[in-house]
């Protein structure tokens, strides 16, 4: 088992071998398979004490919350072990193709399953982006050769290694398609249900657990883009003030999700007030009473003028608040075949800020019928009291333990 990274510096030597042991137990409990939720809990219950050591290293942020440790530093799980799989010496071992379905989120969580399911058959298996809707630009010059390796560390095997070239040659490729992880309820990893992945050492681990310690070790964004998310949403919580209700930097955040979740999936949206009158019950439970800054992550900017109408006294900040060339009004998929590198980039850069803060803020706001609140509440800790989902006519039979 990979050795844990270091990433603090302490002037007390007792501190750093407490502090290593901790990270040492918390790397063990996961990778070996504890089938609770005793790491990820453990992890945000120190991370208050850890955060003040992790601050004085400069490693996080002074600006962000105690929650943000996890998420602003280098990772504390290894990555998963692609190379490794199979365990099989012959050349003509299957290769499973896990392709990228739809926008980034859902993409992802397709993904996310796909490379559970794969490790749970012990078979190799590579991402593959060559239909992905992500990267089609109208404009050649402006298409994208990978989405995740522009943003992430790579995910299952290259399509260099030799493995991958051999199995195409040969025709010994099998897809892993959304109707593999997602229509056989066995694979969603649905709350409650256990699943055993030898070849990590996982026994019996919850399903929910599984998807937060798998999306730990699959998803990782690259260095730089994290240094760049973190710096970001240090300048928002800064504009808080204590006054705000934000004891420790603590806020609130809602996902609004609008665009062609209407006009192409013929959902209805959450309304202003569903969030408002939810929010309203949170304040008393998890704030004391003090309404708190409310980051808002959403496609669809034009939101925050009917928030900050609703409720004039209450501080809503976003990323909409800053100049934005694309995505202002409702994002849709098919628009992206006009954007260009900078605009793909900009997007992600608006996007990965959104999710971090969803992440780390002390209570979340999201929607069943986005991928967003989804992959926001799995990079959230175990704890289920800290979140709500708004239900909607639509998916009014949507079930939390059923994703």
């Amino acid at each position: 088992i990979a050795m844990t990274r270091r990433v603090i510096s302490s002037s007390s030597s007792n501190n750093n071998v407490l502090f290593c042991l901790f990270f040492l137990l918390l790397t063990f409990s996961v990778v070996l398979g504890k089938n609770d939720d005793l790491p990820l809990f453990l992890a945000r219950q120190e991370s208050r004490e850890l955060s003040s050591e992790i601050e004085a290293s400069g490693t996080l942020h002074l600006e962000l919350p105690a929650s943000a440790a996890e998420w602003c530093s280098p990772p504390i799980l290894p990555p998963l072990p692609y190379k490794e799989c199979g365990k099989k010496s012959d050349s003509d071992a299957l290769m499973i193709s896990v392709p990228l379905y739809g926008g980034l989120t859902n993409a992802l969580k397709m993904v996310l399953l796909g490379t559970i399911l794969s490790f749970e058959q012990d078979v190799c298996f590579f991402v593959d982006e060559a239909n992905s809707p992500l990267l089609e630009r109208d404009n050649p010059n402006e298409s994208l050769d990978s989405i995740i390796n522009r943003y992430f560390e790579p995910i299952g095997l290259p399509a260099t290694d030799e493995r991958v070239v051999n199995a195409k040659r040969i025709g010994n490729v099998k897809v892993h398609d959304w109707k593999d992880v997602w229509e056989d309820l066995r694979n969603r990893r649905m709350y409650g249900q256990t699943s055993t992945i030898e070849s990590l050492n996982y026994i019996d681990m919850e399903g929910h657990q599984l998807k937060r310690t798998m999306l730990r070790r699959m998803w990782r964004p690259l260095p730089h883009i994290r240094e760049q998310t973190c710096n970001a949403l240090a300048k928002h919580i800064s504009s808080f003030s204590s006054g705000d209700g934000n004891s420790n930097n603590e806020f609130m955040s809602f996902s609004v999700r609008r665009g062609d979740k209407a006009s192409v999936e013929n959902f209805d949206y959450a309304t202003v007030q569903q969030y408002i009158d939810m929010a309203e019950k949170a304040i008393p439970s998890h704030f004391d009473n003090l309404v708190p800054t409310i980051f808002v992550a959403t496609d669809d900017c034009t939101v925050m003028t009917e928030f900050r109408e609703m409720r004039p006294s209450w501080k809503f900040v976003s990323e909409c608040d800053k100049e934005h060339t694309v995505g202002y009004a409702g994002f849709a998929l098919t628009d992206m075949k006009q954007w260009s590198k900078q605009d793909t980039d900009a997007h992600y850069a608006k996007f990965l800020i959104e999710l971090y803060a969803m992440a780390t803020s002390k209570y979340f706001i999201g929607v069943w019928y986005t991928n967003v609140s989804w992959w926001a509440q799995f990079m959230r800790g175990a704890d289920r009291t800290t979140f709500l989902m708004l239900d909607t006519p639509k998916t009014s039979t949507f079930a939390l333990d059923w994703n």
